[in-house]
């Protein structure tokens, strides 16, 4: 369905782009220049766990370790901020000068600029590691990471003087399925491949053979399967909504017939239900819910980039709502026909600045079994396809099959897997809804291995998930009408499954 935009709605959508951080670490001392200055670590909604100046991170946890690995090493993305809003007893005065600590500058801390400030802003984010200690018993928190600042005003009182102490404490849970009480996997970790994905949306056939971002990772908690005689599980829905974050994996740059659309996938509430998950056949189903918002975009800079050059890599955002923040790299992409570097490296926690044109509320039934959506003219799409007289039945060429892989599928020039292209012109893609027709996915599962019930866990296997779905429109005409909406989607995604007890 069309998406209504009342005024309340456009307002409520622009304040959640721009809003500041909810939490800082204030870093102590007199609770009247509190709000002068203050310290963000790694996203806005980490505060002190001791007092206003320690902050504890178990390591792995996405909140405050930028790397989200449990490796042993914490990295925290630290920013100075001024003018801290919501600080009870404190009036914000113009800042005029920051004086850091030297081990603050020796590790690449710097204040925000320009100077003098008196308004809510945060300097770029620098990345500060702090490793485990080795123990008789197992790891041990870190050594504290002291930094401190003094911020100077022309008002009174005229000093801010601020601490930060962190430290990365070992994993006692954080971001981390529960036991499965049943004795079989806790959790299932869906990784996309970097190869053979497929994002079609629309009618048109413009929008179609979209590749999706590789890395991202998609978590079902698991209970009730067992050890030796349950192979299967149904899915933990409370603890799956708590380690999964906010979005299915990264921003999603697409370049449709000239048009730059960033895609941002959040998650809808609840995020993903009726999971069901085998760890003998390893077959997967469950529908996720998302909140698809479309976000136009410049095709010199589709969708904000995070410094870190691979998957997992640790940096800061170039543009967008976080510009200069921490991020860690979780989805890698080359955008055909984009100019200069084509190379995104992209993060969830690099997220436009610009408030979306319009938000599309899908539900995808993922599977790694067979998925159909049938014609005439599914999900109150005005046409079944583009081929303007032709037949959806070919195989495509040119564009449309750029390379050829080696079992005979085809791959466009996009990066997307190609299905059906018009007769009538084979380099346009298409869906044969017409007459009845029916859109096909197949996913495809593999045992996991070892093989269950063996015990050794992790347990790996590749898979492919797959949905056919339905799509509203975004209520913005270019977007519309060039993709085809309102009208039917489809989804292959090849992953890499593992089982963890």
């Amino acid at each position: 369905m069309p998406t209504t935009r009342p005024a309340a709605m456009t307002m409520a959508l622009v304040l959640a782009y721009t809003m500041p951080a909810s939490a800082f670490v204030t870093g102590g001392g007199p609770a009247r220049t509190d709000c002068y200055a203050g310290w963000q670590v790694t996203t806005p909604e980490v505060a002190p766990a001791h007092g206003k100046v320690r902050v504890d991170c178990q390591d792995g946890d996405p909140s405050c370790d930028v790397d989200a690995a449990v490796d042993g090493t914490c990295t925290f993305g630290v920013s100075v901020c001024l003018a801290l809003p919501g600080v009870a007893a404190c009036t914000p005065q113009a800042v005029t000068a920051v004086r850091l600590s030297k081990r603050a500058v020796a590790l690449g801390v710097t204040a925000p600029e320009p100077l003098p400030a008196a308004t809510f802003q945060c300097g770029p984010a620098t990345l500060v590691p702090a490793t485990l200690r080795s123990g008789r018993r197992g790891p041990k928190p870190s050594r504290p990471v002291q930094l401190k600042l003094t911020a100077l005003t022309s008002g009174r009182p005229r000093r801010d003087a601020d601490q930060l102490v962190l430290r990365c404490v070992p994993n006692t849970g954080a971001a981390q399925c529960p036991a499965n009480a049943s004795g079989g996997p806790r959790e299932v970790s869906l990784a996309i491949a970097a190869e053979g994905t497929d994002l079609d949306n629309g009618w048109s056939g413009v929008s179609h053979n979209f590749p999706i971002p590789f890395g991202a990772v998609l978590r079902l908690c698991l209970a009730g399967c067992d050890a030796s005689t349950n192979p299967q599980c149904a899915e933990d829905q409370g603890a799956t909504e708590q380690v999964n974050g906010a979005t299915f994996g990264s921003p999603i740059p697409l370049l449709a017939a000239g048009i730059p659309v960033c895609l941002v996938n959040r998650f809808a509430s609840p995020k993903l239900t009726d999971g069901q998950a085998n760890v003998q056949d390893g077959s997967v189903d469950v529908a996720m819910h998302l909140l698809s918002d479309v976000v136009l975009s410049s095709s010199n800079q589709i969708c904000p980039r995070c410094s870190g050059s691979d998957l997992g890599r640790a940096g800061t955002c170039d543009t967008g709502a976080r510009q200069g923040q921490a991020c860690r790299t979780d989805g890698v992409v080359t955008v055909a026909g984009a100019p200069g570097n084509s190379r995104y490296t992209l993060s969830s926690d690099c997220r436009p600045a610009t408030p979306p044109a319009g938000t599309l509320n899908i539900t995808l039934p993922l599977t790694t079994g067979t998925s159909m959506l049938a014609g005439p003219r599914p999900c109150g799409a005005t046409q079944d396809d583009g081929c303007q007289g032709g037949t959806c039945s070919a195989m495509c060429t040119g564009a449309a099959c750029a390379p050829m892989t080696t079992d005979g599928q085809c791959v466009d020039r996009k990066g997307g897997v190609s299905q059906l292209c018009c007769s009538n012109d084979t380099t346009t893609p298409c869906f044969p809804t017409a007459g009845g027709g029916i859109i096909v996915r197949m996913g495809t599962a593999a045992a996991p291995m070892p093989p269950w019930p063996d015990p050794t866990y992790p347990k790996s296997a590749d898979a492919a998930l797959v949905a056919t779905f339905c799509e509203g429109a975004t209520g913005t005409a270019a977007v519309d009408l060039v993709t085809g909406l309102p009208g039917p989607g489809a989804l292959i995604v090849p992953v890499t499954g593992q089982w963890i007890q």
